[in-house]
């Protein structure tokens, strides 16, 4: 079975109210009830076997985890997060402002000034220096500016002087050359006069043929008529012989349709007939309609119980193919768990081997540590006993010369300040070399020194031994638990073990995935099964319907078809349907008509011709008359014009023709004549003055004027330029100017609010001496707190031996820090690592931490409560007095209110709890049962 979980919340009246429906939503649901995850549940408020020492030796994240979710400082997280935006804004904004400051800098127009320009191409732009450069440049180009203003304003002049010279130049040969075209025109002229006389000759002529135009057009038009009227007349012959030849065709085909009288009559009786017929058809037509409609119902609903049929076939024989592989895969999801429980025991083997591997690994450390230590504790020792001969060598001479001082006051009979001998035998000798005191001092304080740092490293190795110790029993229990699970399993086999292990969880999962693919498609055959099975019920009921309806639809269509058949037999074949009687009607009515249509034509077409063809000879006949009459007029009109053109002077009528010029053409030739005078006299008049006013003058030099003018124009062009680019640069280099004050000013602003937000962030995001962050020193605030109340109860269950306190070094490299723990051995006076406690030590201070934290979280987590704790083994790592303890401590927690679950197979607890639920093994299973102490 999958896995089912229900979370539900009994109201005040005991009813129950649903608060969520499956695994997942149950998970976040507790979640956000306790504040905890699993895993971090585990390691506060579950103690179990093997897991107890985590939240004690957690490193600072994962420690950090647990209690940002239990204090809520996500605060301070995001004042951190908050200060390093808006730093990061700042310092964004700053290196904008500062390349549009290059941009702008670069754009400096240098001119000339070598400094400035030095200045520009240097990287980075030191805007100081060149700002104060810039405003001088700046005051100089203005200067240049207006030299170069008053010298474009001289070479203006310059240029204005020759072109005022130009323009009286181009006078002077625009008047020379005037008097050539005159000169030139009135050659013109006088070369025209003959023609000129001429056409006054063409004039004289013209109104001369001007009296005789009149009767010679008159002529024209009599002879136009008389060829009109004949064209007329040969026009009205063709049509007349067309007409006649129509007229023998209509009187033909008019006879022919007079003789088919007969066949019209026959074609009116035949349509009168079929229109009889009309009702009778529409009955047949109807009856058949109705009989194809009956006979297509049939076939439809027959379709529809054969598919049936096939449809319930199908069913059956795909319930029945489904039942077998159902039947066949019902023992897949226990397949399934067996695989599943295999892939846990095998990662859980895994673990172990991963968790073995690396305290190897972390003994081979601590053994090379401690193998160092011993060289340099050997080292130590030399270095010890070579101070200590010094010293004694030092100590030797100091008193010897001592001696000395004390021998050079011996007298003979005198006694001794040492020994009060008045008998000297052997006095002691001076030495050569005296120690000072000095001296003494540096030996004593180099061996002091060797001393400690010997005390020092002997501890150093000694802590090192008891890790190494707590190592190998840790590989020792882990390779006891591996052997259980495992029994051919070697130390020196790790890697290939770990291999093998992957291997084979690897092909696991790859069948696990495969039996629940099975497994759903089973889930799956099952529903189908049953939605099957409620369609072949639903089809089965339908077919029965649909079969009852066909036998009806049988019966009507052959009761129908039977009357069909009778009526068939009273009506001709080809008009049985009332497609084949409609045509047959249209047929008929349609010859009737076209016989019809055919004599009134025929008739109409001959009476027509025959009127036409009266009038057409009537016509010709008129024609004929008009034409002789308009053919004697003519002639008369022809013999008075020859009379007139003798009388005019005209020789014969093609001179006549040639003389003959309309009004308008007279008038042409007559302005022609006058225009050519009147130029002439023009011409010569202007041609006259032009001599007068150039009598005196020579013709100029244009092209070399024109030449001046070029050269002074180039020279303003160039100065023009010139003044143009330093006006723009000088006005651009005072705009860059204004812009990178403003951009300085800017940068100001964002550099000082930058020092202040950004050494906040870098303070808040811990970049620090202590290389910790603002939310992790809050947290370690808390965590301080936590020790305080831990600290109390450890302290009392190891008899004032251990206490947890936080490491406060910054940890090697970038690493955050501030959440490690250490344990102070009042034993030793010194600190270690909580991972150097033994097993019942271990159990321990994780007990007294995970109650010191379930105190503190109540105190400042406002609705967050730890009330309930659940250890899992751990007892039977603790002597009888360390038992002892961690009971009475547990005792006094349950006397607060507050409930604490044991799970031990340690006997001595059984008499020291109250309430206990045993489960009592046997062969036929397990049972479980309460037991209350009196």
């Amino acid at each position: 079975m999958n896995a089912r979980s229900e979370l539900y919340l009994y109201d005040k009246d005991g009813k129950e109210q649903l608060l969520a429906a499956n695994v997942r939503e149950v998970d976040e649901k507790i979640k956000e009830l306790i504040q905890l995850d699993a895993n971090q549940f585990r390691q506060i408020l579950m103690i179990p076997q093997g897991e107890f020492r985590k939240l004690l030796t957690s490193d600072s994240k994962d420690k950090e985890l647990i209690l940002q979710r239990l204090f809520h400082t996500e605060l301070y997280k995001t004042i951190q997060e908050k200060l390093k935006s808006e730093a990061d804004e700042l310092k964004r904004s700053v290196e904008s402002s500062i390349e549009e400051r290059t941009r702008e800098l670069v754009r400096i127009h240098f001119e000339e000034n070598e400094e400035l320009q030095s200045l520009l191409l240097e990287n980075p732009l030191n805007d100081h220096r060149i700002l104060n450069l810039l405003a001088p440049h700046i005051e100089e180009m203005e200067k240049k500016e207006k030299e170069l203003r008053q010298q474009y304003e001289n070479v203006q002049e310059k240029r204005d002087a020759y072109q005022k010279d130009l323009a009286e130049a181009k006078s002077v040969v625009d008047q020379y050359n005037l008097q050539e075209k005159l000169k030139n025109q009135k050659e013109s002229l006088l070369a025209l006069k003959p023609e000129i006389e001429s056409i006054d000759h063409e004039i004289v002529l013209a109104r001369r043929a001007s009296h005789l135009v009149q009767q010679d057009e008159y002529c024209h038009k009599l002879n136009r008529n008389l060829n009109e009227l004949k064209s007329q007349l040969a026009t009205l012959s063709e049509e007349k012989q067309t007409i006649t030849e129509k007229l023998l065709t209509a009187t033909r085909i008019f006879e022919e349709e007079t003789n088919n009288e007969p066949l019209r009559e026959q074609a009116s009786k035949r349509v009168t007939q079929l229109e009889n017929m009309e009702k009778d058809i529409d009955s047949l037509d109807t009856l058949m309609n109705e009989t194809g409609e009956l006979k297509e119902r049939y076939e439809k609903q027959q379709g529809i119980v054969t598919k049936q049929n096939e449809q319930i076939s199908f069913l059956q024989k795909g319930i029945k193919e489904r039942e077998i592989r159902v039947k066949a895969g019902e023992n897949g999801q226990e397949h399934v768990f067996q695989l599943e429980k295999n892939v846990q025991e095998k990662l859980s083997l895994l673990e172990q081997i991963s968790d073995m591997n690396q305290l190897e690994q972390n003994l081979q450390c601590v053994k090379t540590e401690r193998d160092q230590l011993k060289t340099r504790y050997s080292q130590l020792e030399d270095r010890l006993q070579d101070a200590s001969e010094t010293l004694t060598f030092l100590e030797g001479k100091w008193n010897s010369a001592q001696a000395a001082l004390l021998a050079k006051g011996l007298a003979d009979d005198a006694p001794c300040p040492v020994c009060g001998c008045e008998h000297h035998p052997n006095p002691a000798v001076e030495a050569d070399t005296i120690p000072s005191s000095e001296d003494l001092k540096v030996a004593k304080g180099k061996q002091q020194e060797l001393e400690a740092e010997e005390k020092k490293l002997s501890l150093a190795i000694a802590q090192e031994e008891t890790k190494i110790q707590g190592i190998q029993e840790q590989i020792e229990n882990i390779y006891k638990k591996i052997r259980e699970k495992k029994r051919d399993f070697k130390q020196f086999e790790i890697g290939e073990t770990q291999s093998l292990l992957m291997k084979e969880i690897e092909s696991l999962k790859t069948n696990i995935a495969s039996k629940k693919k099975e497994v759903e498609q089973v889930k799956v055959m099952g529903e189908e099964i049953r939605k099957g099975r409620e369609k072949l019920e639903e089809l089965e009921g339908a077919r029965g319907k649909n079969q009852d309806m066909l036998q009806e639809l049988n019966t009507l269509f052959h009761t129908k078809n039977t009357t069909l058949e009778k009526v068939k037999e009273s009506i001709p074949l080809e008009l049985r349907t009332k497609a084949q009687f409609n045509q047959v009607l249209q047929k008929e009515k349609q010859r009737l008509k076209e016989l019809k249509t055919s004599f009134e034509r025929a008739q109409k077409q001959y009476y027509e011709l025959l009127n036409q063809n009266s009038v057409k000879e009537s016509q010709v006949k008129d024609k004929e008359i008009h034409i002789e009459n308009v053919n004697g007029e003519m002639k008369a009109e022809r013999d008075a014009f020859l009379t007139l053109l003798t009388e005019q002077g005209f020789s014969h009528y093609k001179a006549f023709l040639e003389a003959k010029k309309s009004e308008s053409e007279v008038t042409v030739l007559q302005e022609k004549v006058k225009k050519y005078g009147e130029d002439l006299r023009s011409v010569t008049d202007r041609l006259s003055d032009i001599d007068q006013i150039l009598k005196d003058k020579q013709r100029p030099d244009i092209q070399r004027i024109e030449e001046d003018i070029i050269k002074v124009t180039d020279e303003l062009k160039e100065v023009n330029d010139h003044l143009n680019r330093v006006m723009t640069n000088r006005k651009e280099n005072e705009l860059i100017l204004t812009r990178v004050t403003a951009i300085n000013e800017g940068i100001r602003d964002l550099e000082s609010r930058y020092q202040t937000v950004g050494h906040l962030a870098e303070v808040a995001r811990g970049q620090n001496a202590n290389r910790i962050t603002f939310e992790r020193y809050v947290l370690a605030s808390f965590l301080e707190d936590i020790l305080r109340v831990a600290n109390e109860r450890l302290i009392k269950m190891t008899s004032g031996r251990y206490q947890l306190i936080r490491k406060t070094d910054r940890s090697k490299g970038n690493v955050q820090s501030g959440l490690e723990l250490l344990v102070f051995d009042q034993y030793t006076g010194q600190e270690r690592h909580v991972k150097t406690l033994s097993g019942g030590e271990s159990f321990k201070a994780s007990l007294a931490l995970a109650l010191g934290l379930a105190d503190v979280v109540q105190q400042y987590a406002g609705g967050v409560s730890l009330e309930t704790m659940f250890i899992d083994e751990g007892f039977g790592t603790l002597d009888p007095e360390s038992l002892d303890q961690a009971i009475e401590a547990l005792m006094d927690i349950q006397s607060s209110g507050r409930l604490v679950g044991l799970i031990s197979h340690v006997p001595e607890l059984k008499e020291r709890i109250d309430a206990r639920l045993e489960v009592i093994s046997s062969q036929n299973g397990s049972r479980t049962e309460f037991q209350f102490l009196a």
